[in-house]
């Protein structure tokens, strides 16, 4: 019993000490970036979004503590469309919150018949990726297809991610080629200083000039309090869990231990019981 005891008393009290160590505060910052990585073509499963257009701008508005900085992507489809309005994404790059100044979204134009895109974009989000908490790292699927008579075209790409009033929190830039078709995967970080909310993550593709293709999805950032476990896991759990663990076997053993010598005790006395009361009789 006394060594049972003694061994739990050694394992745990270290398990206890080393939970401390690796503690501190950690700095926070906002990141703008993220990571591209070549995939295999897939074979397309109805992607998401698409379309093509021209024409961009920008506008800044300031306020005594704060500016708006608003950059526009062109307008798409560059062609009107059946439905005779055509659309562009508006992002504050600047340091205000809200939707104050932002230009147009929409614009009616003159539907003058069908006529085929020359360059198409599909951005996909993995079921996995579309509820995310803050500081983790999104990751979209792009499809580019070429459907012009160029057989390779330089694209220059730009993704965004903002949120509900339509401010950047991250950008990425980049340059394709492409022949006809081709697919990659990008990945860029949800900013510490972000928000739970949904947001948007835009893939815009700038070809031939002046001309665009864009195409995105919604995701949901997740509350602090549901991303608490995860953010801050890290060894320490494990030494706690272990601890746990370990402490719940030492415990069932003394108790078994415990159990088994209650019953040595009681099976020795009804062994002394009988031999008295034999004694009794046997001296009758």
């Amino acid at each position: 019993m006394k060594k049972l005891i003694l061994i739990f008393i050694i394992l745990l009290v270290p398990l206890v000490l080393a939970g401390n160590y690796g503690e501190g505060d950690y700095g926070e910052g906002i990141y703008v970036g993220g990571e591209i990585t070549e995939t295999p073509t897939p074979d397309p499963e109805t992607p998401s979004g698409g379309g093509s257009s021209g024409g961009s701008g920008g506008s800044v508005t300031r306020s005594p503590t704060c500016s708006y900085d608003w950059q526009c992507t062109n307008w798409f489809p560059s062609t009107c469309p059946e439905s005779g309005i055509q659309e562009r994404i508006c992002a504050n790059k600047g340091n205000c919150t809200g939707i104050e100044g932002i230009p147009e979204q929409t614009q009616t134009c003159e539907y003058l018949g069908p006529e085929e895109p020359l360059f198409d974009i599909y951005l996909t989000l993995p079921e996995d990726y579309k509820r995310i908490c803050i500081g983790n790292k999104i990751k979209a699927n792009i499809i580019l297809e070429n459907y012009g008579e160029v057989e390779l075209l330089d694209a220059f790409m730009t993704y965004w991610i903002i949120d509900e009033n339509n401010t950047l929190i991250a950008e990425l830039k980049d340059t394709r080629a492409v022949e006809k078709e081709t697919s990659f995967t990008i990945e860029m970080k949800i900013p510490e200083g972000a928000n739970e909310g949904i947001y948007r993550l835009y893939a815009e593709i700038t070809y031939d000039g002046n001309k665009t293709a864009v195409s995105g999805e919604s995701f949901d950032v997740l509350p602090q309090e549901d991303c608490a476990f995860f953010n801050t896991f890290n060894w320490m759990y494990l030494v706690y869990i272990g601890g746990g663990i370990v402490g719940l076997l030492l415990l069932i053993l003394i108790i078994k231990s415990l159990k088994k010598k209650k019953k040595r005790v009681l099976r020795d006395h009804r062994s002394r019981i009988k031999k008295n009361l034999q004694k009794i009789k046997d001296s009758k």
